[in-house]
């Protein structure tokens, strides 16, 4: 019997938010309906979501919940600083490059964001092998794996 590997998935901070202003979404579906994917994010991602949650009023229990239930955490053991420099050729904003790092250190197949033109896609897929798409192509990927 074969045991079929999650699929790893590391999920920029604007996805997350997305799914929790709406339930109707790919986003949404991506965390809560979708058992085929492992999603990640990173501990530098977790502060952002914080910010994030706090600046825009929204239900800091349900990221809570998201982020226990729904989400693998990786450590990036390496300064803001030193991670901006590292990964810079891989986005257009070096605020950005955390995500990069992260998706890296969790080994991930996949990075998905809304903001896909903030990364460098061909070079994320030649240097560590991660394909760039946003949740809503990814689950069209989904899709077509399945009979």
């Amino acid at each position: 019997m074969t045991t079929i590997r999650p699929i790893r998935v590391f999920v920029d901070s604007d996805v997350i938010i997305s799914s929790l202003i709406s339930n109707l979404g790919a986003s949404y579906a991506l965390l809560n309906t979708i058992q085929q994917t492992e999603c990640y994010v990173s501990n530098f991602s977790i502060k952002e979501l914080e910010e994030v949650v706090a600046r825009l009023k929204l239900d800091r229990d349900m990221l809570d919940k998201v982020i226990d239930t729904k989400l693998i955490t990786v450590e990036i053991n390496q300064t803001y600083k030193k991670v901006k420099a590292e990964y810079a050729d891989y986005v257009q904003d070096p605020d950005d490059a955390h995500i990069v790092a992260g998706a890296k250190e969790a080994k991930a197949t996949f990075l998905l964001s809304y903001n896909v033109r903030h990364f460098n896609a061909e070079k994320l897929r030649q240097d560590f092998q991660i394909v760039l798409l946003t949740p809503g192509l990814f689950l069209q990927y989904l899709r077509s794996l399945s009979p």
